[in-house]
């Protein structure tokens, strides 16, 4: 009996298990980052995380000094993020470029959610973090989707800015505070939900096991106290 247990628990399992399984390997997310340095040494940073409903973009740059990236441009024209401020005290703002020495205004509606802003100041760095839907439905918002494998991206901090003399505010970049580069994107593939599964299998496996040699534990002593009681009666008629 508590062999068919185990073995109708150990086809459930498997059962489930291959019900569960992804029927392809596709990424729910992909994920890019990039890194930099400038003409004049700075370190500069962006990761991308992108799903199926949001973009999430974890930005890096000097923290002493406001810092921008652009996006699906090689040139300073488009849609871009300006992080102003300094240390972890930041503000994100979308902007769209309007031309080499043209920063353009803010847009008037703004689809940034900020999460978090930290400083290093031990490297001079703050990260910002920021999130913001695929498709805004804003017409100057570009729509990042999954299906992304490549991005063209340009980068952007006040050169002449230093730790001593701060500047927070979006000013000219000066020639060795801007540069371009590309970011890739790869997949991000969850873990089989059937691997939850087997490992509790394999509990529940043990555990009607374990039930198992408890039982035959209980019939032995049972046996062992009849045969007792069986030898004290016989005793008693000698």
């Amino acid at each position: 009996m508590i062999l068919h247990r185990v073995s109708l628990a150990a086809r459930l399992v498997a059962f489930f298990a291959l019900l569960w399984l992804p029927r392809t390997a596709a990424a729910v997310a992909v994920r890019g980052t990039v890194e930099a340095t400038s003409a004049e040494g700075q370190y500069l940073a962006l990761a991308m995380t992108i799903d199926d409903t949001t973009t999430r973009f974890e930005l890096t740059g000097p923290d002493y000094s406001w810092f921008a990236f652009g996006f699906d441009t090689t040139t300073m024209q488009g849609y871009s993020l300006i992080i102003e401020g300094l240390g972890d005290a930041r503000s994100a703002v979308e902007r769209n470029l309007v031309g080499i020495g043209n920063p353009g205004s803010p847009q008037a509606l703004q689809n940034l959610n900020l999460l978090d802003a930290t400083d290093d100041p031990d490297n001079a760095l703050s990260m910002v973090v920021l999130e913001r839907a695929n498709n805004t439905g804003d017409a100057n918002d570009p729509v990042f989707t999954p299906s992304m494998t490549s991005l063209d991206l340009i980068y952007a901090y006040d050169s002449f800015a230093t730790v001593d003399s701060p500047n927070p505010t979006l000013s000219y970049h000066g020639r060795g505070g801007r540069g371009f580069l590309t970011i890739t994107f790869a997949p991000v593939v969850p873990e089989p939900a059937s691997l939850a599964l087997l490992v509790l299998g394999s509990t529940v496996a043990l555990l009607i096991g374990g039930r198992r040699r408890r039982g035959g534990g209980d019939c032995r002593m049972q046996n062992g106290g009849a045969l007792n009681g069986l030898i004290t009666r016989r005793s008693g008629t000698v």
